[in-house]
């Protein structure tokens, strides 16, 4: 057994679903999600905690998604906090997203695009979030609805995952109440 074996029943979850699209459909979850979900714990960064399991790569300036295991006292991985580690972004390069990693997809389904979570620091309200929402990832996300409907079927499908109701408080909240 790998020692280095991410051990989170969504991760295999998500592993499985990956390969059923591979078999049918000739293509990856990523090209779906945006980012690779990792079979073993992946590569830290210096910036990366140092009790944090890296689960998934974004392709992108490191930038990489992790479980928090809170210093250790976290054993169950889909319990644990999920953090985004930025290398590139020096000041705060480590931001928590969601409570767990079930939230972490209801979020994606809610948002539509992974990179909206990177830019709550810059968020002041809700209304914020729609209108940078609009500016920036509106069109992108009409031109890939067809995509995100079959990947938010399918995350129901395996995982009973539905978007989260105000993703604005939320990750608000998540923020106040989880420190990394």
């Amino acid at each position: 057994m790998n020692t280095n074996e991410l051990k989170s029943e969504i991760i295999t979850k998500l592993l499985q679903l990956d390969e059923e699209i591979k078999l049918t459909y000739n293509t990856t979850l990523d090209n779906y999600l945006g980012i690779q979900i990792l079979r073993s714990e992946g590569t830290m960064y210096e910036c990366t905690p140092e009790d944090a399991k890296v689960f998934a790569y974004t392709g992108m300036g490191g930038d990489h998604f992790a479980f928090s295991t809170q210093h250790g006292t976290i054993y169950d991985l889909d319990q644990a906090p999920v953090l985004f580690v930025q290398p590139m972004i020096f000041d705060c390069p480590v931001k928590v997203v969601a409570r767990n990693i079930r939230d972490f997809f209801s979020l994606y389904l809610s948002l539509k695009e992974i990179y909206i979570l990177e830019r709550f620091d810059w968020y002041k309200s809700e209304k914020d979030m729609f209108l940078d929402i609009e500016e920036n990832y509106a069109e992108s996300i009409i031109e890939r609805s067809d995509d995100i409907n079959f990947l938010s079927d399918k995350l129901e499908q395996y995982l009973a995952i539905k978007p989260i109701g105000n993703a604005y408080s939320y990750v608000v909240r998540t923020r106040e109440d989880i420190k990394c």
